[in-house]
């Protein structure tokens, strides 16, 4: 029965119906939750700022220049927020918009290297999977970023392939359009985030030059062209940017790359395996399908296998490059959820072919990672009813106090992780009955369904113990002629959602507000005793002059 239905939806507007499961998926609940800081709000307040300077070349953060990040993402979020407005959902429908994209691109990749099946399937996982979902509800670079540079690889590797059904000027004609496209793609990917594109591209590349005994099928006359285009790409902003501020902004941002990849940037650190169980977790349930997906298959023909090693040497260079870099962040190494999507569906085809085996290899880890999931879950909803149980232990002042903020929870909630956990007996029972289509579909529609519960009902009640009262705060003073600052802390909030004007010479405010935590009031109003307190909520303290002029 249900093979015939799966028959049926592969022959059905496939497209079309994976558009559909994306809108589901990452266009409900954009604006349930402020931005968070610094990155959300740091990307949408300098998109903000670009419309209201009007300037479009330079990217800027309170409104002076911020050479940190191209501005690519920075013009999508401003074309967004000029058709609906400054808010969180302008700022996060970029990403839903490049999630739908995703899942139609790993679609076609999979359709055209496999069989639409295996198109299907790594849509789907990648649809479901943990943090893709969260990355595509998110106001962050890093999903468009990671969309580029994964197209970039996938022609660069159609460039290295010979199709034997096709004639010599064919051929030559293919291989020049899929080297240029790669280079637009890795130039774009380039005007994103910075030239880490170009190096994990050539990363990748070079490790399958390396194990496949310098077999790449790329003439240096390739890389000129290939350089060539992506150097065009970016020159087309790089002149303007160059001609208005000279070359400091490049020297500027290449000593940001330097510190990200040199120190613990903003106390970002951790130890160096850390991106392997955020991609274990994040990457769950795909990451437990791609461990059995390693062994060779002798149903891969010469064109398959190639495609399955350079996602592997993806994943590899990802890894190994992020482990090394000392700033530790989780989106750092999401390219990696293109490779382990792709590797979990490389198996679930096989699987489904019943050219490959269910053990206890897959059981295993599913439920102890659901497990924790649950528990953490189920643990945290209950203490945080509670928390006459645990504030004693909590020795951090500001963190103390945000936990006592008043939040509606229902002992409901609690039901949220149980049928998460029921579902995923269910799917497994059905797995090892041989159900195998229902088993791995009822998996993974219910770790999306429970992902999309977290982040559209469970956040926004999170969210009140931490920003909230600070975002309160600044949203009433929009409009009001002031300056507000932050002490002690780091924030982009009071520049985004008290909508700060820019700044005009000689402007001066009739009142000023300082903004800090309640374990640092006592040594601002030390350095400041002008200032008077207005009140404090949920850890933060809100301070005041009367007139900024003394």
């Amino acid at each position: 029965m249900f093979e015939n239905l799966f028959k049926r939806l592969l022959q059905f507007p496939t497209q079309f119906f994976l558009l559909v499961i994306g809108a589901l998926l990452f266009l409900p609940g954009l604006g349930r939750v402020h931005l968070f800081d610094w990155d959300e709000i740091n990307f949408a307040e300098s998109a903000r700022e670009m419309l209201l300077t009007g300037n479009w070349r330079m990217v800027q953060i309170d409104f002076q220049p911020f050479y940190e990040k191209p501005p690519l993402f920075i013009w999508l979020q401003a074309l967004s927020m000029n058709y609906f407005g400054v808010n969180e959902y302008a700022a996060r429908l970029p990403n839903a918009i490049v999630g739908m994209v995703t899942l139609l691109v790993v679609f076609n990749a999979g359709r055209s290297i496999f069989k639409s099946q295996l198109g299907v399937l790594w849509a789907i996982l990648f649809a479901c999977s943990v943090m893709p979902q969260v990355y595509f509800k998110s106001g962050i670079i890093d999903p468009l970023f990671n969309l580029l540079i994964f197209c970039g690889i996938y022609f660069l590797f159609k460039v290295t392939t010979d199709n034997e059904f096709e004639g010599y000027k064919e051929k030559r004609s293919n291989r020049r359009k899929y080297l240029i496209l790669s280079a637009l793609f890795i130039g774009l990917a380039t005007l994103t985030k910075g030239p880490v594109a170009i190096l994990l591209t050539i990363l990748t590349a070079t490790s399958y030059l390396i194990v496949n005994r310098g077999k790449l099928k790329i003439e240096f006359t390739d890389l000129l062209v290939w350089g060539a285009i992506i150097m065009l790409v970016l020159g087309s902003w790089l002149s303007f940017e160059v001609n208005a501020n000279g070359i400091k902004f490049i020297d500027e941002f290449i000593t940001y790359q330097i510190r990200l990849f040199s120190t613990e940037d903003a106390g970002h650190g951790g130890p160096w395996f850390y991106h392997f169980p955020v991609l274990l977790l994040g990457g769950f349930p795909a990451s437990i399908f791609a461990l059995a997906a390693f062994k060779p298959n002798e149903q891969d023909d010469n064109i398959q296998l190639g495609f399955k090693r350079w996602m592997i040497y993806l994943l590899a260079v990802v890894v190994i490059v992020f482990s090394i870099v000392k700033t530790k962040i989780l989106h750092y190494s999401s390219l990696s959820y293109f490779p382990i999507t792709f590797l979990g569906s490389y198996y679930l085809h096989y699987l489904f072919e019943q050219k490959a085996t269910w053990t206890w290899k897959q059981t295993v880890p599913i439920l102890v990672i659901v497990i924790a999931i649950v528990v953490s879950f189920t643990g945290v909803v209950f203490l945080i009813q509670r928390p006459d149980v645990f504030i004693n232990y909590v020795k951090d002042d500001f963190a103390k106090t945000c936990l006592q903020a008043t939040v509606y929870w229902s002992k409901n909630d609690l039901f949220w992780g149980v049928g998460y956990f029921v579902l995923v007996i269910i799917a497994i029972s059905l797995i090892t009955a041989k159900h195998t289509r229902w088993g791995v579909y009822t998996l993974l529609i219910s770790t999306a369904l429970f992902i999309s519960i977290l982040m559209n009902l469970i956040m926004p009640r999170i969210e009140k113990y931490s920003q909230a009262a600070l975002i309160e705060f600044l949203a009433q003073r929009q409009g009001e002629d002031c300056t507000i600052r932050t002490a002690y802390f780091k924030s982009y909030a009071h520049l985004f959602y008290a909508r700060k004007p820019i700044p005009a010479p000689g402007d001066e405010k009739k009142r000023e507000y300082v903004i800090t935590k309640v374990h640092k009031v006592d040594e601002v109003l030390g350095y400041e005793p002008y200032l008077t307190e207005l009140y404090r909520k949920n850890g933060w303290v809100f301070l005041t002059r009367a007139s900024k002029v003394q």
